[in-house]
């Protein structure tokens, strides 16, 4: 994603060299959502939090009037995860902590990760992973005056009957709808902003 859409400022898919780490750092008025797609991300905050994530988990920092974290790969392994940063419409208060798991029961339909009932993102967005088996079609739609973001997670994904997205590349969707297929089972995200 080269420049904001909507209230997302940022979308980074990031590889954590094992034992690498960002240190201690400051945020202010942001809200930040990491996925963790493999390996472990160990995460400390100046809020008393400290936590490990590890695959299909997502961690919400609602950073507010300001913290401080930490964030890091602290196995021997590579660690992938993808960053969401967030432009807040809802402005101060004490930072906040939240995190949940996408089920991995299933694996099959949407699993809403961030916005509405899931972790409360002070933004007017919503992150959903999706999960694609061979033989399924999933449809998007975008909503008059929202836009889409689809980020292909770890396979390639055919759009309708076009483009066909490899394992990291995204689409971005200003109207309309599209049906996602797929050659072999695999995850995306779709991110719902308003425009």
């Amino acid at each position: 994603m080269g420049r904001p859409l909507g209230s997302l400022q940022v979308l980074a898919d990031a590889t954590f060299a094992p034992r690498s780490r960002f240190p201690l750092h400051p945020h202010r008025e942001m809200e930040i959502l990491s996925i963790v797609l493999s390996g472990e991300l160990s995460h400390h905050g100046d809020q008393s939090h400290g936590t490990t994530l590890r695959p299909r988990e997502a961690q919400l920092v609602s950073a507010r009037d300001g913290m401080f974290h930490a964030e890091g790969n602290e196995t021997d392994e590579d660690t992938r995860m993808l960053q969401l940063w967030f432009a807040p419409t809802q402005h101060g208060g004490a930072p906040a902590y939240f995190r949940r798991s996408v089920p991995q029961a299933a694996r099959r339909g949407r699993h809403l990760v961030a916005g509405d009932e899931a972790m409360p993102l002070r933004s007017d967005a919503r992150v959903w992973w999706l999960d694609v088996a061979v033989g399924q079609e999933t449809a998007l739609e975008v909503a008059p005056g929202r836009a889409g973001y689809l980020l292909s997670l770890d396979a390639a994904l055919q759009l309708g009957q076009g483009r066909v997205l490899a394992r990291g590349e995204g689409a971005q969707l200003l109207r309309g709808g599209l049906t996602l297929r797929a050659s072999q089972d695999c995850s995306a995200l779709w991110i719902d902003v308003a425009a």
